[in-house]
């Protein structure tokens, strides 16, 4: 595990979390960050799925306002400042640099076989990877903004795999109808409900993991996984 460092589109540099697999020439997961930067929770998120067999690299998405910034999500001001940045970043910028994340694993590793997986904010990126970068597959834990963005997603998108809490206040549940409905209307994707779950029910340490619902999900995540990369 180590800090790398990855170069944008526009020719810029920024900084990413890599873990390596435990075997050589393994397939590669791009993580993306929750809305809190790549801080404790994500580090441990990566090096557990590089534990289950993939080469991790989890960007840094917040270095066009500030570089290095971890947030704690049960401290209310920095909350709002994560929602802010979210909201105030370009989304294709964005896109950008998680490709440009997915070149870089898939030189330095020379395996092409990428997934991208991603939380919150990182669960709506990474609808967007499947259709816009060159992963094989994506895994979105309680994406935000779904109920917009699946329908609108082109049918040449990547498999996509979505995680969704059943209690989650960012998605009701007229907008998981309407996530789920246009998912299950698409080739290779599969839509998991989590009954009885929060928003974040996977976060390493977080206040409303479930660790019963968080392990399914995981074996669910690396059995989707197995099947594309």
């Amino acid at each position: 595990m180590s800090n790398v460092t990855l170069t944008s589109n526009e020719g810029q540099s920024f900084s990413a979390y890599f873990v390596q697999a435990p075997t050589a020439n393994a397939p590669g997961i791009v993580l993306v960050q929750e809305i809190f930067g790549v801080n404790a929770a994500m580090r441990a998120a990566a090096d557990r799925w590089a534990s289950l067999g993939y080469n991790v690299v989890c960007p840094d998405l917040f270095w066009r306002k500030e570089a290095g910034l971890e947030l704690d999500p049960t401290n209310p001001e920095e909350f709002a400042r994560g929602v802010e940045l979210m909201q105030i970043l370009d989304e294709d910028l964005v896109v950008g640099d998680l490709e440009a994340a997915r070149a870089w694993l898939a030189d330095k590793t020379g395996n092409n076989n990428i997934a991208s997986l991603g939380y919150c904010w990182g669960g709506r990126l990474v609808v967007r990877a499947a259709a816009d970068t060159g992963v094989k597959c994506a895994v979105s834990y309680y994406g935000v903004g779904l109920e917009q963005l699946v329908p609108a997603t082109p049918a040449s998108a990547a498999p996509t795999l979505l995680h969704i809490a059943e209690l989650d206040s960012y998605v009701p549940e007229p907008a998981r109808h309407t996530i789920q409905a246009d998912a299950t209307s698409r080739k290779g994707w599969e839509t998991h409900v989590y009954e009885g779950c929060d928003h974040a029910f996977a976060r390493p340490g977080g206040q409303h993991r479930d660790e019963q619902a968080a392990t399914l999900a995981e074996a669910r995540s690396v059995a989707f996984m197995q099947q594309h990369v």
